[in-house]
């Protein structure tokens, strides 16, 4: 896997790079937090209850003072396979465009 890793401009390639150098041993689950932005309450809601649909454990975050926006957090237990990532990334993408939000990607602690 880290050869498909190694010089690939993907953003989620370049960060399960990262976690391997890190020691991260990409064959083991590991416990992603995938992070959505919304301008508002409302937003945040339809993004939450879309994700949870996916088998996701999902939190929403009111904004914090001086913050404008509303945080939507998944997670899952799940093996960090580059297409399995690439693929929730780009529906998310498509998620948060359709309800208006913003994808703000993806990370994970390290497990080795």
């Amino acid at each position: 896997m880290l050869a498909r890793l190694k010089n690939n401009d993907d953003p989620d390639a370049m960060v399960l790079l990262r976690m391997a150098e890190l020691g991260a041993d990409l064959s083991l689950p590991h416990q992603p937090e995938f992070t959505f932005d919304a301008s508002s309450q409302t937003m945040a809601m339809a993004v939450a209850e879309e994700v949870a649909g996916l088998d996701f454990d999902v939190q929403v975050f009111a904004p914090e003072p001086g913050e404008p926006s509303w945080q939507v957090v998944a997670s899952r237990r799940m093996v960090l396979d580059l297409d399995a990532v690439v693929e929730l990334s780009a529906r998310f993408e498509k998620l948060a465009d359709a309800r208006g939000a913003v994808y703000d990607g993806w990370g994970a602690p390290v497990e080795s």
